[in-house]
């Protein structure tokens, strides 16, 4: 027998690394020397010092590690002796082993404010094996709680490693300015997906570990932003192609078969690779057909019986399906003329009509957009309401009424109608606020009022204390439910690249690039942007009344400043 007997179907395009933790928040009485756990490196350091663990005389043994920035993966535990009663080798000893994405996600047990093990577990007993290294556990976690379950023992702990498993690939696009909170949040968003570039583009590494083309669309934006061209992009919308057959909807939602053509066509012009259109041309030209369908050419366009069958917007839009029901006709728009493009380069001329023909018939029919951000943004990019009264909603409150899913679109409406000045306002107050709160990743959901005097997700609790991440979240990510990194929130990155550092694509694959920094506020802004030819890096500085700007492209391509 050898390698080539096993019926090996892929190979794993994840490196593992070993992180050591950050510091012992926590830890009960019956633990002594846990400390020495910060510096242990070795995977069975039999000849180091070792936390020694007790539950004899009624002791609670447990301790809580914070790894000090969340990650994707599981936990190594290096163990030496196990002993009771002063018998050596004893077998069968359970360990609690709870992953948290806050102190007190890691410190509550499965199923007290909705905390769960769905999609992956993430609090469980384990066996723990006297001198041996053993490994549990696939999640999204920074926080890690340990409980010794089994009643008179002694156990030699030697290591805790978190075990973080991610795409090994160069950050390309960068970013930074003069003011460390925009900095800081790009270098958030950047992370936030890598971290859910896995075997797939999930939407989260707590949950739901699925490709949801919808939540796709953000992450890929940002993706072409940082990282430039990456094959989980195309791997992801290959999966969801053929998991949901025609006439069946992406991931069963209508409008993730519009974000399905949003990213083929964003993902194309940024990289000119035409073997992914050709490979799913059947599907994405019969998705559009099905797309320009929706549009009724007599009275409403969107009917509002519709509005209730799979037009999902965003969670706040579920409230009010007839302010929906306005981002989804804008969002409809934008889309089909996409598709057309799309069309024109794949010669098909008569799928172009179509698509063409029925723009006209939405952002007409008088559907209210109920104030809300996401759904005035992206009237204001398809054109569908003035720029006077897209400004005068989506300013409102500054950060308040923010999207997380929706920020990259109501960002770019923000500035191009209220000025960026407005918009990195905006940005600050909201994804500053979850920096504030000890964010390391960006959140599924988050409000400005969720915010108060002391509210951190590391920070341990008294009992009663206002929890920001386990009493807040609504739908279906109520309390601990909720994940604190969702690729959709990440939008930030892209639009700090495309409209600070001003980096904007003209032509297909990057060959033409527009290049206009926009300070207003700033004193300087720099960074970099990942092209097919290469990266683009852009220094800019004010100068007294006037902006000085550095510009450096590969020769393949044309700047237009």
């Amino acid at each position: 027998m050898s390698i080539s007997d096993l019926k090996i179907f892929s190979t794993d395009c994840l490196k593992r690394d070993y992180v050591l933790p950050a510091k012992v928040m926590w830890h009960s009485e019956g633990v002594q020397n846990v400390d020495v756990l910060i510096n242990n490196d070795c995977g069975a350091p039999r000849n180091k010092e070792v936390a020694l663990l007790s539950t004899t005389g009624g002791k609670k043994a447990a301790f809580l590690l914070d790894f000090g920035t969340e990650f994707a993966g599981g936990v190594r535990i290096a163990t030496q002796l196990i002993s009771k009663d002063g018998e050596p080798y004893v077998p069968g000893v359970k360990m609690r082993i709870r992953f948290g994405e806050s102190v007190a996600e890691a410190l509550t047990p499965v199923g007290i404010k909705n905390s769960k093990n769905a999609h992956t577990p993430r609090d469980f007993s384990a066996q723990l094996l006297y001198y041996g290294s053993t490994e549990w556990g696939q999640s999204g976690y920074r926080f890690l709680y340990m409980e010794l379950e089994t009643e008179n023992v002694d156990v030699q702990i030697g290591a805790v490693h978190g075990i973080f498993t991610y795409r090994d690939i160069p950050y390309i696009g960068k970013f930074e300015c003069n003011d460390s909170v925009l900095t800081d949040i790009y270098n958030t968003s950047a992370y936030t997906v890598h971290l859910n570039m896995q075997s797939k583009l999930w939407d989260g590494i707590k949950r739901d570990r699925l490709v949801w083309i919808g939540d796709m669309h953000p992450e890929v934006r940002v993706i072409r932003s940082v990282f430039g061209y990456n094959e989980v992009v195309d791997e992801s919308l290959k999966e969801v192609a053929a998991s949901f057959p025609l006439p069946k909807w992406p991931n069963n939602i209508a409008t993730y078969g519009m974000w399905f053509i949003y990213i083929l066509y964003d993902w194309y012009i940024h990289n000119g690779r035409k073997e992914l259109l050709i490979e799913l041309k059947n599907y994405w030209v019969g998705l559009l057909k099905q797309l320009a369908g929706l549009v009724h050419t007599e009275g409403r366009a969107l009917r509002e019986e519709d509005l209730f069958k799979g037009f999902f917007f965003d969670w706040p839009t579920r409230e009010m399906p007839e302010a929906g029901g306005a981002g989804v006709g804008a969002l409809l728009a934008r889309v089909l003329e996409m598709g057309a493009r799309l069309c024109d380069l794949m010669d098909e001329p008569q799928v172009a009509a179509e698509c063409r023909g029925k723009i006209g018939y939405l952002g007409h029919d008088g559907l209210c957009h109920g104030n809300m951000k996401q759904i005035v943004a992206m009237m204001s990019l398809a054109g569908h309401i003035s720029d006077e009264e897209a400004a005068k909603v989506l300013t409102e409150g500054c950060g308040s009424g923010m999207s997380t899913f929706q920020s990259f679109y109501i960002l770019k409406a923000a500035a191009k109608t209220a000025g960026n000045t407005q918009a990195l306002a905006m940005l600050k107050h909201y994804y500053g606020g979850m920096l504030d709160a000890g964010a390391t990743t960006f959140w599924e959901d988050f409000d400005v009022d969720w915010i108060r005097e002391g509210a951190r997700i590391d920070k341990i609790l008294e009992p009663g204390e206002y929890d920001i991440h386990g009493d807040n979240g609504k739908f279906c990510y109520t309390g601990l439910r909720h994940s604190l990194c969702h690729g959709w929130s990440a939008g930030p990155a892209a639009f700090l690249a495309e409209d600070v550092l001003g980096v904007q694509i003209r032509s297909l694959g990057c060959k033409e690039l527009s290049v206009k920094p926009n300070l207003e506020s700033l004193d300087w802004v720099k960074g970099s942007y990942p092209t097919p030819y290469g990266a683009v890096t852009v220094e800019a500085e004010r100068v007294g009344d006037t902006v000085k700007t550095k510009i450096d492209a590969p020769k393949e391509i044309v700047i237009v400043k």
